[in-house]
Protein backbone atom coordinates (compact mmCIF):
# COMPACT_ATOMS: atom_id res chain seq x y z
CA UNK A 1 0.00 0.00 0.00
CA UNK A 2 0.73 3.94 -0.19
CA UNK A 3 -0.25 6.66 2.10
CA UNK A 4 0.12 10.11 2.27
CA UNK A 5 0.01 13.08 4.70
CA UNK A 6 0.65 16.44 4.71
CA UNK A 7 2.57 17.80 6.85
CA UNK A 8 3.19 22.07 6.41
CA UNK A 9 4.03 22.63 2.39
CA UNK A 10 5.38 19.11 2.30
CA UNK A 11 3.16 16.12 1.12
CA UNK A 12 4.45 12.60 2.82
CA UNK A 13 4.66 9.37 0.79
CA UNK A 14 4.91 6.08 2.87
CA UNK A 15 4.99 2.59 1.47
CA UNK A 16 4.22 1.17 4.29
CA UNK A 17 2.32 -2.29 4.02
CA UNK A 18 -0.30 -0.82 6.60
CA UNK A 19 -1.34 2.32 7.85
CA UNK A 20 1.20 4.53 9.44
CA UNK A 21 -1.10 5.88 11.80
CA UNK A 22 -3.62 9.01 12.58
CA UNK A 23 -4.08 11.24 9.31
CA UNK A 24 -2.24 9.15 7.06
CA UNK A 25 -4.41 8.41 3.61
CA UNK A 26 -4.75 5.39 1.47
CA UNK A 27 -3.50 6.33 -2.15
CA UNK A 28 -1.50 5.83 -5.26
CA UNK A 29 1.84 7.07 -6.41
CA UNK A 30 -0.13 9.27 -9.35
CA UNK A 31 -2.89 10.56 -6.74
CA UNK A 32 -0.65 11.52 -4.39
CA UNK A 33 1.67 13.24 -7.22
CA UNK A 34 -1.93 14.79 -8.57
CA UNK A 35 -2.34 16.16 -4.41
CA UNK A 36 0.59 17.57 -3.99
CA UNK A 37 0.67 19.32 -7.97
CA UNK A 38 -2.85 20.94 -7.17
CA UNK A 39 -2.11 22.66 -3.56
CA UNK A 40 1.57 22.97 -4.18
CA UNK A 41 3.26 20.86 -1.72
CA UNK A 42 6.53 19.30 -2.18
CA UNK A 43 6.09 15.18 -2.48
CA UNK A 44 8.41 13.49 -0.55
CA UNK A 45 9.04 9.85 -0.50
CA UNK A 46 9.79 7.87 2.67
CA UNK A 47 12.58 5.23 2.00
CA UNK A 48 10.72 2.42 0.60
CA UNK A 49 9.44 0.35 -2.68
CA UNK A 50 7.02 2.08 -4.32
CA UNK A 51 5.59 -0.13 -7.10
CA UNK A 52 4.05 1.69 -9.86
CA UNK A 53 2.75 1.73 -13.55
CA UNK A 54 3.19 4.92 -15.64
CA UNK A 55 2.85 8.06 -13.50
CA UNK A 56 2.32 11.16 -15.72
CA UNK A 57 3.25 14.97 -15.08
CA UNK A 58 1.23 16.45 -17.75
CA UNK A 59 -1.77 19.09 -18.29
CA UNK A 60 -4.80 16.88 -17.73
CA UNK A 61 -3.12 16.33 -13.89
CA UNK A 62 -2.57 17.75 -10.78
CA UNK A 63 -3.90 20.95 -12.15
CA UNK A 64 -1.51 21.53 -15.02
CA UNK A 65 0.68 22.70 -12.08
CA UNK A 66 4.45 21.79 -11.27
CA UNK A 67 6.33 19.28 -9.49
CA UNK A 68 8.99 18.92 -6.61
CA UNK A 69 9.43 15.62 -5.70
CA UNK A 70 12.34 14.49 -3.69
CA UNK A 71 13.56 11.76 -1.38
CA UNK A 72 13.63 11.85 1.86
CA UNK A 73 17.00 10.41 2.25
CA UNK A 74 18.88 10.29 -1.04
CA UNK A 75 18.71 7.40 -3.00
CA UNK A 76 16.69 5.66 -0.74
CA UNK A 77 13.13 5.48 -2.12
CA UNK A 78 12.68 4.05 -4.92
CA UNK A 79 9.85 4.07 -8.06
CA UNK A 80 9.85 0.51 -9.13
CA UNK A 81 8.54 0.08 -12.74
CA UNK A 82 5.19 -2.45 -13.19
CA UNK A 83 4.88 -1.82 -16.77
CA UNK A 84 3.36 0.23 -19.39
CA UNK A 85 5.07 3.20 -21.34
CA UNK A 86 6.93 4.68 -19.04
CA UNK A 87 7.85 5.05 -14.99
CA UNK A 88 7.42 8.61 -15.61
CA UNK A 89 6.62 11.10 -18.10
CA UNK A 90 6.83 14.78 -17.44
CA UNK A 91 4.84 16.45 -20.50
CA UNK A 92 4.44 20.42 -20.80
CA UNK A 93 5.31 21.11 -17.50
CA UNK A 94 7.81 23.50 -16.35
CA UNK A 95 9.91 24.00 -14.08
CA UNK A 96 9.45 20.50 -12.67
CA UNK A 97 12.40 19.37 -10.21
CA UNK A 98 13.16 15.69 -8.94
CA UNK A 99 16.06 15.27 -6.65
CA UNK A 100 17.02 11.68 -4.33
CA UNK A 101 14.53 9.07 -6.35
CA UNK A 102 15.77 5.85 -7.71
CA UNK A 103 13.84 4.61 -10.90
CA UNK A 104 14.20 0.95 -11.29
CA UNK A 105 12.76 -0.47 -14.73
CA UNK A 106 12.98 -4.37 -13.55
CA UNK A 107 14.01 -4.74 -17.23
CA UNK A 108 10.34 -5.31 -17.56
CA UNK A 109 9.26 -4.41 -21.30
CA UNK A 110 8.49 -0.96 -21.89
CA UNK A 111 5.54 -0.62 -24.21
CA UNK A 112 6.33 2.43 -26.35
CA UNK A 113 7.91 1.01 -29.47
CA UNK A 114 9.89 4.32 -30.38
CA UNK A 115 12.73 5.01 -30.58
CA UNK A 116 12.53 7.60 -28.20
CA UNK A 117 10.91 5.15 -25.82
CA UNK A 118 12.24 5.12 -22.21
CA UNK A 119 12.10 4.55 -18.11
CA UNK A 120 11.95 8.77 -17.52
CA UNK A 121 11.10 11.15 -20.37
CA UNK A 122 10.96 14.97 -20.33
CA UNK A 123 8.80 16.57 -23.23
CA UNK A 124 7.90 19.94 -24.64
CA UNK A 125 9.03 21.05 -20.93
CA UNK A 126 11.85 24.01 -20.34
CA UNK A 127 13.80 23.65 -16.81
CA UNK A 128 13.44 20.25 -15.43
CA UNK A 129 15.99 19.33 -12.87
CA UNK A 130 16.88 15.39 -12.74
CA UNK A 131 19.67 15.57 -9.62
CA UNK A 132 20.99 12.79 -7.69
CA UNK A 133 18.71 10.24 -8.97
CA UNK A 134 19.22 6.77 -9.61
CA UNK A 135 18.03 5.02 -13.35
CA UNK A 136 18.32 1.48 -13.64
CA UNK A 137 17.16 -1.19 -15.43
CA UNK A 138 15.73 -0.09 -18.40
CA UNK A 139 14.93 -2.36 -21.68
CA UNK A 140 15.05 0.87 -23.18
CA UNK A 141 16.56 4.12 -22.14
CA UNK A 142 17.10 5.48 -18.87
CA UNK A 143 16.46 9.01 -19.44
CA UNK A 144 14.80 10.69 -22.74
CA UNK A 145 14.57 14.41 -23.35
CA UNK A 146 12.36 15.17 -26.19
CA UNK A 147 10.28 18.00 -28.53
CA UNK A 148 12.13 20.90 -27.16
CA UNK A 149 12.95 19.69 -23.69
CA UNK A 150 15.30 21.86 -22.08
CA UNK A 151 16.77 20.70 -18.43
CA UNK A 152 19.32 19.38 -16.98
CA UNK A 153 20.29 15.54 -15.79
CA UNK A 154 23.08 15.95 -13.11
CA UNK A 155 24.43 13.68 -10.40
CA UNK A 156 22.43 10.79 -11.20
CA UNK A 157 23.75 7.22 -11.49
CA UNK A 158 22.46 5.27 -14.56
CA UNK A 159 22.84 1.94 -15.49
CA UNK A 160 22.16 -1.21 -17.09
CA UNK A 161 19.96 0.88 -19.44
CA UNK A 162 19.73 -0.02 -23.64
CA UNK A 163 20.59 3.97 -23.71
CA UNK A 164 21.89 6.06 -20.61
CA UNK A 165 20.43 9.56 -21.95
CA UNK A 166 19.00 10.47 -25.18
CA UNK A 167 18.42 14.09 -26.17
CA UNK A 168 15.97 14.23 -28.78
CA UNK A 169 15.20 17.50 -30.40
CA UNK A 170 16.08 18.98 -27.54
CA UNK A 171 18.66 20.93 -25.55
CA UNK A 172 19.92 19.14 -22.06
CA UNK A 173 23.12 19.78 -19.87
CA UNK A 174 24.42 15.95 -18.90
CA UNK A 175 26.56 17.11 -16.24
CA UNK A 176 28.38 15.11 -13.28
CA UNK A 177 26.88 11.81 -13.81
CA UNK A 178 27.70 7.78 -13.90
CA UNK A 179 26.05 6.36 -16.71
CA UNK A 180 27.78 2.51 -17.35
CA UNK A 181 27.07 -0.70 -18.07
CA UNK A 182 24.47 0.25 -21.16
CA UNK A 183 23.61 -2.01 -24.34
CA UNK A 184 24.05 0.47 -26.78
CA UNK A 185 25.42 4.11 -26.06
CA UNK A 186 26.20 6.20 -22.94
CA UNK A 187 24.75 9.82 -23.88
CA UNK A 188 23.29 10.28 -27.46
CA UNK A 189 21.85 13.66 -28.41
CA UNK A 190 20.29 13.64 -31.56
CA UNK A 191 18.31 15.98 -33.80
CA UNK A 192 16.09 15.31 -36.51
CA UNK A 193 14.60 18.50 -37.70
CA UNK A 194 11.63 18.36 -40.49
CA UNK A 195 12.62 18.16 -43.72
CA UNK A 196 16.43 17.09 -42.62
CA UNK A 197 19.56 18.81 -42.18
CA UNK A 198 21.42 19.58 -39.61
CA UNK A 199 20.54 21.89 -36.68
CA UNK A 200 21.83 24.16 -33.62
CA UNK A 201 21.60 22.26 -30.27
CA UNK A 202 23.66 23.43 -27.55
CA UNK A 203 23.12 20.44 -25.16
CA UNK A 204 26.52 19.83 -23.00
CA UNK A 205 28.00 16.74 -21.59
CA UNK A 206 29.97 17.66 -19.09
CA UNK A 207 32.78 15.61 -16.18
CA UNK A 208 30.45 12.30 -16.83
CA UNK A 209 31.91 8.88 -15.96
CA UNK A 210 30.75 6.59 -18.75
CA UNK A 211 32.17 2.97 -18.98
CA UNK A 212 31.50 -0.16 -20.55
CA UNK A 213 29.02 0.55 -23.28
CA UNK A 214 28.20 -2.72 -25.56
CA UNK A 215 26.80 -2.26 -29.12
CA UNK A 216 23.73 -5.23 -28.57
CA UNK A 217 21.97 -3.07 -31.06
CA UNK A 218 24.59 -3.96 -33.74
CA UNK A 219 25.61 -1.96 -36.58
CA UNK A 220 29.34 -0.63 -37.61
CA UNK A 221 29.41 2.43 -35.18
CA UNK A 222 25.71 3.29 -34.73
CA UNK A 223 26.07 1.43 -31.15
CA UNK A 224 28.95 0.96 -29.13
CA UNK A 225 29.76 4.70 -27.80
CA UNK A 226 30.20 6.44 -24.71
CA UNK A 227 29.13 9.68 -26.28
CA UNK A 228 27.81 9.82 -29.50
CA UNK A 229 26.26 13.38 -31.41
CA UNK A 230 24.10 12.85 -34.54
CA UNK A 231 23.19 15.99 -36.86
CA UNK A 232 23.42 18.39 -33.64
CA UNK A 233 25.45 21.91 -34.08
CA UNK A 234 27.10 23.05 -31.01
CA UNK A 235 27.48 20.84 -28.85
CA UNK A 236 30.29 20.86 -26.27
CA UNK A 237 31.52 17.18 -24.64
CA UNK A 238 34.14 18.22 -22.29
CA UNK A 239 35.60 16.82 -18.99
CA UNK A 240 34.41 13.33 -19.45
CA UNK A 241 36.01 10.01 -18.62
CA UNK A 242 35.14 7.10 -20.58
CA UNK A 243 35.82 3.81 -20.79
CA UNK A 244 35.82 0.45 -21.84
CA UNK A 245 33.06 1.06 -25.15
CA UNK A 246 33.31 -1.31 -28.16
CA UNK A 247 32.99 1.86 -31.04
CA UNK A 248 34.18 5.25 -30.00
CA UNK A 249 34.61 6.86 -26.71
CA UNK A 250 33.47 10.38 -28.25
CA UNK A 251 31.70 10.18 -32.01
CA UNK A 252 30.18 13.18 -33.65
CA UNK A 253 28.31 12.87 -37.08
CA UNK A 254 27.35 15.77 -39.06
CA UNK A 255 27.52 17.97 -35.26
CA UNK A 256 30.04 20.78 -37.04
CA UNK A 257 30.74 23.88 -34.22
CA UNK A 258 31.75 21.10 -31.60
CA UNK A 259 33.72 21.49 -28.79
CA UNK A 260 35.62 18.14 -27.46
CA UNK A 261 37.78 19.20 -24.61
CA UNK A 262 39.60 17.61 -21.78
CA UNK A 263 38.09 14.05 -21.80
CA UNK A 264 40.09 11.16 -20.69
CA UNK A 265 39.40 8.28 -23.05
CA UNK A 266 40.04 4.79 -22.37
CA UNK A 267 40.05 1.70 -24.06
CA UNK A 268 38.16 1.67 -27.18
CA UNK A 269 37.82 -1.33 -29.44
CA UNK A 270 37.38 1.00 -32.50
CA UNK A 271 38.00 4.67 -32.93
CA UNK A 272 38.64 6.68 -29.27
CA UNK A 273 37.46 10.24 -30.94
CA UNK A 274 35.61 9.95 -34.16
CA UNK A 275 34.67 13.07 -35.97
CA UNK A 276 32.74 12.47 -39.43
CA UNK A 277 30.20 13.16 -41.98
CA UNK A 278 28.74 9.93 -43.44
CA UNK A 279 25.91 10.83 -45.37
CA UNK A 280 25.39 13.22 -48.36
CA UNK A 281 24.10 16.67 -47.69
CA UNK A 282 24.91 16.33 -43.69
CA UNK A 283 28.18 18.08 -43.48
CA UNK A 284 30.52 19.03 -40.12
CA UNK A 285 31.34 21.80 -39.59
CA UNK A 286 34.12 23.09 -37.52
CA UNK A 287 35.35 21.73 -34.43
CA UNK A 288 38.35 22.19 -31.78
CA UNK A 289 39.58 18.63 -30.26
CA UNK A 290 42.26 19.87 -27.54
CA UNK A 291 43.39 18.78 -24.25
CA UNK A 292 42.32 14.99 -24.52
CA UNK A 293 44.18 12.00 -22.76
CA UNK A 294 43.53 9.04 -25.11
CA UNK A 295 44.59 5.30 -24.46
CA UNK A 296 44.54 1.94 -25.40
CA UNK A 297 42.49 2.46 -28.83
CA UNK A 298 42.10 1.04 -32.29
CA UNK A 299 42.76 4.50 -33.86
CA UNK A 300 43.13 7.70 -31.48
CA UNK A 301 41.65 10.87 -33.68
CA UNK A 302 39.93 10.28 -37.01
CA UNK A 303 38.15 12.92 -39.11
CA UNK A 304 36.91 12.18 -41.96
CA UNK A 305 34.80 11.85 -45.12
CA UNK A 306 35.52 14.76 -48.00
CA UNK A 307 32.47 13.71 -50.15
CA UNK A 308 33.57 11.39 -52.39
CA UNK A 309 32.15 8.21 -51.59
CA UNK A 310 28.40 8.67 -50.91
CA UNK A 311 29.22 10.54 -48.19
CA UNK A 312 29.15 14.16 -46.72
CA UNK A 313 32.14 16.78 -45.88
CA UNK A 314 34.02 17.56 -42.07
CA UNK A 315 35.95 20.06 -42.79
CA UNK A 316 37.26 23.05 -40.42
CA UNK A 317 38.96 20.72 -37.53
CA UNK A 318 41.66 22.47 -34.88
CA UNK A 319 43.42 19.43 -33.01
CA UNK A 320 45.93 20.40 -30.17
CA UNK A 321 47.37 19.16 -26.86
CA UNK A 322 46.41 16.08 -27.33
CA UNK A 323 47.61 13.07 -25.43
CA UNK A 324 47.60 9.93 -27.22
CA UNK A 325 49.35 6.49 -26.40
CA UNK A 326 48.95 2.52 -27.09
CA UNK A 327 47.05 2.69 -30.27
CA UNK A 328 46.97 -0.95 -31.16
CA UNK A 329 45.70 -3.23 -34.30
CA UNK A 330 42.16 -4.27 -32.83
CA UNK A 331 40.25 -6.85 -34.62
CA UNK A 332 36.27 -5.93 -35.24
CA UNK A 333 34.54 -8.99 -36.96
CA UNK A 334 31.53 -7.36 -36.21
CA UNK A 335 28.74 -7.92 -39.41
CA UNK A 336 29.23 -5.22 -42.32
CA UNK A 337 32.53 -4.02 -40.23
CA UNK A 338 35.34 -3.07 -43.24
CA UNK A 339 38.03 -3.58 -42.65
CA UNK A 340 38.16 -5.93 -39.57
CA UNK A 341 41.47 -4.55 -38.42
CA UNK A 342 41.66 -1.03 -37.08
CA UNK A 343 44.73 0.91 -38.30
CA UNK A 344 46.29 1.62 -35.29
CA UNK A 345 46.87 5.44 -36.12
CA UNK A 346 47.61 8.04 -33.80
CA UNK A 347 45.58 10.85 -35.79
CA UNK A 348 44.14 10.85 -39.49
CA UNK A 349 42.87 13.81 -41.02
CA UNK A 350 41.82 14.20 -44.45
CA UNK A 351 40.67 17.89 -45.31
CA UNK A 352 41.44 21.44 -43.80
CA UNK A 353 42.81 20.43 -40.36
CA UNK A 354 45.26 21.79 -38.20
CA UNK A 355 47.32 19.99 -35.63
CA UNK A 356 49.54 21.34 -33.46
CA UNK A 357 51.05 20.32 -29.95
CA UNK A 358 50.15 16.49 -29.71
CA UNK A 359 51.90 14.35 -28.48
CA UNK A 360 51.64 10.65 -29.87
CA UNK A 361 53.25 7.32 -28.16
CA UNK A 362 53.49 4.12 -29.21
CA UNK A 363 50.96 3.66 -32.28
CA UNK A 364 51.00 0.20 -33.84
CA UNK A 365 50.36 2.29 -37.43
CA UNK A 366 51.23 5.64 -38.17
CA UNK A 367 51.40 8.23 -35.20
CA UNK A 368 49.66 10.86 -37.81
CA UNK A 369 48.53 10.48 -41.26
CA UNK A 370 47.50 13.99 -43.30
CA UNK A 371 44.93 12.95 -46.48
CA UNK A 372 44.86 9.50 -48.12
CA UNK A 373 42.81 10.60 -51.57
CA UNK A 374 42.45 12.71 -54.30
CA UNK A 375 39.94 15.13 -52.17
CA UNK A 376 42.91 15.80 -49.30
CA UNK A 377 43.93 20.07 -48.80
CA UNK A 378 45.08 22.50 -46.75
CA UNK A 379 46.43 20.21 -43.60
CA UNK A 380 48.81 21.66 -41.25
CA UNK A 381 50.89 19.62 -38.94
CA UNK A 382 53.09 21.43 -36.36
CA UNK A 383 55.16 21.19 -33.23
CA UNK A 384 53.97 17.46 -32.94
CA UNK A 385 55.98 15.12 -31.13
CA UNK A 386 55.84 11.27 -32.35
CA UNK A 387 57.52 8.94 -29.95
CA UNK A 388 58.27 5.16 -30.46
CA UNK A 389 55.43 4.73 -33.17
CA UNK A 390 55.96 2.38 -36.10
CA UNK A 391 55.76 5.16 -39.12
CA UNK A 392 56.17 8.56 -37.63
CA UNK A 393 54.08 11.32 -39.96
CA UNK A 394 52.69 9.71 -43.54
CA UNK A 395 51.19 12.79 -46.25
CA UNK A 396 49.02 11.60 -49.31
CA UNK A 397 50.97 10.67 -52.45
CA UNK A 398 47.77 10.90 -54.14
CA UNK A 399 48.62 13.31 -57.38
CA UNK A 400 45.28 15.28 -57.27
CA UNK A 401 45.89 15.80 -53.28
CA UNK A 402 45.81 19.51 -52.51
CA UNK A 403 48.42 21.37 -50.10
CA UNK A 404 50.19 20.15 -46.57
CA UNK A 405 52.54 22.20 -44.85
CA UNK A 406 54.48 19.88 -42.51
CA UNK A 407 56.22 22.10 -40.25
CA UNK A 408 58.72 21.94 -37.12
CA UNK A 409 57.64 18.63 -35.92
CA UNK A 410 59.73 15.87 -33.95
CA UNK A 411 59.34 11.97 -34.89
CA UNK A 412 61.88 9.80 -32.41
CA UNK A 413 62.11 5.97 -32.69
CA UNK A 414 59.76 5.52 -35.79
CA UNK A 415 61.06 2.08 -37.07
CA UNK A 416 59.16 2.11 -40.78
CA UNK A 417 60.06 6.29 -40.79
CA UNK A 418 59.95 9.48 -39.85
CA UNK A 419 57.72 11.69 -42.14
CA UNK A 420 56.64 9.29 -45.47
CA UNK A 421 54.56 9.54 -47.93
CA UNK A 422 51.23 7.05 -47.70
CA UNK A 423 48.51 5.50 -49.64
CA UNK A 424 45.62 3.76 -48.55
CA UNK A 425 44.87 0.36 -50.09
CA UNK A 426 41.09 -0.25 -49.10
CA UNK A 427 42.27 -1.61 -45.97
CA UNK A 428 45.13 0.05 -44.62
CA UNK A 429 47.22 2.65 -45.07
CA UNK A 430 51.19 1.70 -45.95
CA UNK A 431 54.45 3.83 -46.77
CA UNK A 432 55.12 4.43 -50.34
CA UNK A 433 58.92 3.59 -51.71
CA UNK A 434 61.39 4.75 -49.79
CA UNK A 435 61.39 8.34 -49.69
CA UNK A 436 62.33 9.86 -46.09
CA UNK A 437 60.77 13.32 -46.01
CA UNK A 438 62.64 14.60 -42.04
CA UNK A 439 65.44 16.58 -41.83
CA UNK A 440 65.44 17.91 -44.92
CA UNK A 441 66.23 21.11 -45.96
CA UNK A 442 62.76 23.79 -46.16
CA UNK A 443 61.00 22.75 -49.54
CA UNK A 444 58.05 22.15 -51.44
CA UNK A 445 58.03 18.50 -52.58
CA UNK A 446 54.94 18.04 -54.96
CA UNK A 447 51.94 19.34 -52.70
CA UNK A 448 53.58 18.93 -49.38
CA UNK A 449 55.66 21.76 -47.87
CA UNK A 450 58.19 20.52 -44.90
CA UNK A 451 60.34 22.71 -42.70
CA UNK A 452 62.60 22.29 -39.79
CA UNK A 453 61.12 18.79 -38.90
CA UNK A 454 63.40 16.18 -37.21
CA UNK A 455 63.50 12.57 -37.58
CA UNK A 456 65.47 10.14 -35.47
Amino acid sequence: MTYYKRESETLVLSAAGTSPGTGWVATTVQNAMNYARTNGLTLVLLSGVFSTGALNVDTATGSGKTLTMRAAVAGAATLRFTGGSYLLQVNGIHDVSISGVAFDGQNAAISDGSNQAGLVRFQNCTGFNLAGCKVTRSTKTGVVALAAARGTVADCAIDNCSVGVLVYNSRVDVIHNRIITCANNGVYVWREPAGGGVQYDGSTIIDNVIADIATAGGGTGQNGNGIVVYRALGVKASGNTISDVQYSCIRFNASGAAQITGNHCISARECSIFVEATTPGLNLDGAVLADNIIEQAGDGIKVVNLGLYSDGIARRIAISSNHIRHITKNTINDPGYSPTITNACGIQVEGLCVLTGNMIEDAAGFGIVLGTNEATYDLLATGNLIHASVTGIGCSNNASAGRISIVGNVVSGATNGSIVPVAFNGASFYRVGSTELANTADSQTGNVYLGNNRGY
